[in-house]
């Protein structure tokens, strides 16, 4: 069972990438570049999937110090924050194809821009370590010609709050990661995936902040299944199509 698990955390994660990928190269819609010497040679960061062989996921510090590392290693990857968690963690955004990360320089370019927002559930790991995924790849140089015609707006962990709430009870059904998940609702134990209208909680106030600020053309955002037997496969052959 054990090994099973990781198989299908593995595959949905994968799976989660090859969507995230696959849903900006179409707007960009040319081929990228390959990475130059430099990038492929260098000694890049694991996410914490893929420093425990995909038994545990990344937690709100790791997610920033990822982000951090990745900026630092591209000047194409501006980092910035958009609001707070209701326990006060600053919400990070990463926008790249931009000067810079405020909107007027976002809006100033004239780019399709496209919002990727990962970890609304906190338990549904696998967008937030796609979209660290997306960053490194960007950081190598892997998707340059992308940026001529689009900027990229990446929040990998929105509920961060919930995130750190780690257990193996939070979603029984849901095969991975073995080490446990964050927790469906935020710390007011609310459904943030419930308070687009309301507005009740810090973290969708400050999303609807974002949204209108940075005004994108496309939005995604990255859930996961409850772990049926179909859902598993489906993620296979996503994996397996992508490759």
């Amino acid at each position: 069972m054990t090994d099973s698990r990781v198989f299908v955390f593995r595959a949905r994660a994968f799976a989660a990438a090859a969507l995230v990928l696959m849903a900006a190269a179409a707007a960009a819609q040319q081929a990228a570049p390959p990475a130059g010497p430099a990038a492929s040679k260098r000694a890049w960061p694991l996410t914490r999937p893929e420093a425990t062989n995909f038994t545990e996921t990344s937690r709100y510090d790791e997610v920033v110090a990822f982000m951090k590392a990745m900026a630092a290693a591209s000047p194409r990857i501006h980092l910035t924050t958009y609001g707070y968690t209701f326990e006060g963690r600053p919400l990070p955004l990463a926008v790249i194809g931009a000067p810079g990360a405020t909107p007027e320089q976002v809006l100033g370019t004239g780019k399709t821009r496209i919002f990727i927002q990962g970890n609304i559930h906190a338990g549904e790991v696998e967008g937030k370590e796609a979209a660290l995924w997306l960053l490194r790849s960007i950081a190598k140089g892997e998707r340059t010609a992308w940026f001529q015609q689009v900027v990229l707006l990446v929040n990998p962990i929105y509920n961060a709050d919930g995130n750190e709430r780690v257990s193996v009870r939070n979603r029984g059904s849901q095969f991975g990661p073995i080490g446990g998940m964050g927790q469906r609702a935020n710390a007011e134990n609310l459904d943030l995936n419930r308070d687009n209208t309301k507005l009740e909680t810090a973290e969708a106030r400050s999303l609807a902040r974002l949204l209108t600020q940075y005004d994108p053309h496309i939005a995604i955002d990255l859930h996961t299944t409850n772990g049926s037997d179909r859902a598993s496969r489906a993620s296979c052959a996503a994996t397996c199509c992508r490759r």
